[in-house]
């Protein structure tokens, strides 16, 4: 069997890791010659097929760049063009091992068998530095959606202060859709409101709700990361791959963001015509936070007043409006336009 035949075998009879010892080889090859040919590809003992089948899968995978010659191509730096490529299997790796529990169920309802949670559909994830690495990465992994809800907890409030020194830490790839709801208690955290500012920027929605339960994430409906760090900064954290659980957290972000406000970038600011209501503006900006559920504590803190001057002007507010909860309180107030 002459060496050219063998590659023509690779090519035609062998699959998975001997395939890719044979893309393997033929780029070693092509970054052999410089400037790689056909002619030189087929004279290093590859046959023409094999060469078409390589330099396609090359330049699929970014490692070779076609020109205007069909038989020529250029070697894109490997120094540029491996990380990248490492980078994209790592992505399909993650997007694999997030899929597997799903996968796993449906081939367990095709054979009748009732889908069960095994210990690969449920990682634990032990420490704050953990938690807040897993969070970054399954937001790097996202192809559709990232729906993030945070209580404050201090995997949570390291990760906002992390993307605002480093907007790389939570990037996503184009397209993907960000929704992000946030505590009340994040109000006054200059991380959380920078990285709010980010968002904002870009166009991505973000609430603020009083009382989140804990952090969680929820990406491409497929996955879930519970932050429990709020409760136990060392352990009881995980992450979430079957459905039903990952469906139920879904849920949960969903009713979280239904029952927020949104946050508009006024928010904190003084109101910029202040004659037009009937309101001083001390007691606009009040009624503005009372309508994200922000609790008497924060508004003083934000408002550097004490927590006793918040609640006098709150109960002032509420009887102006005839209100018998603070919730009605800011929906009266929007209905006027006091907001």
């Amino acid at each position: 069997m002459t060496r050219r035949r063998g590659w023509r075998e690779t090519r035609l009879n062998t699959h998975g890791e001997a395939y890719e010892d044979f893309i393997s080889a033929a780029y070693i090859a092509a970054i052999r010659l410089g400037t790689p040919t056909r002619a030189g590809l087929v004279h290093g003992d590859m046959d023409d097929e094999a060469v078409t089948v390589a330099t396609e899968e090359l330049v699929a995978r970014g490692l070779l760049a076609s020109t205007d010659d069909p038989d020529a191509w250029e070697v894109v730096p490997p120094r540029d063009a491996l990380p990248r490529y490492a980078e994209a299997v790592e992505r399909r790796m993650q997007t694999t091992r997030m899929t597997a529990g799903e996968v796993d169920a449906l081939w367990r309802r095709a054979v009748g068998e009732r889908p069960t949670l095994a210990a690969s559909d449920l990682d634990v994830i032990d420490g704050t530095e953990a938690v807040a690495y897993r969070i970054a990465s399954v937001h790097r992994s996202a192809t559709l959606r990232v729906w993030w809800a945070v209580d404050g907890s201090p995997a949570g409030r390291q990760l906002l202060a992390e993307a605002v020194a480093d907007p790389g830490r939570l990037a996503v790839r184009d397209g993907v859709e960000r929704r992000l709801a946030l505590d009340t208690s994040l109000l006054d955290d200059p991380a959380a409101m920078a990285f709010v500012d980010q968002l904002r920027a870009d166009g991505h929605p973000v609430v603020f709700g009083h009382g989140v339960p804990f952090s969680l994430v929820v990406v491409d409906s497929v996955t879930a990361v519970v932050d429990l760090t709020t409760f136990d900064r060392d352990g009881g954290s995980f992450e979430v791959r079957l459905a039903p659980p990952v469906r139920a957290i879904t849920r949960l972000f969903e009713a979280i963001w239904a029952l927020a406000t949104p946050y508009w970038p006024g928010l904190l600011e003084a109101p910029r015509t202040p004659d037009r209501l009937p309101l001083a503006e001390r007691d606009q900006r009040i009624l503005a936070l009372l309508t994200t559920g922000a609790s008497d504590q924060v508004i003083a803190r934000l408002m550097a007043v004490s927590v006793r001057t918040v609640e006098r002007r709150v109960r002032y507010l509420m009887d102006r409006l005839g209100a018998a909860t603070r919730f009605q309180a800011g929906v009266q107030a929007a209905r006027r336009d006091w907001i």
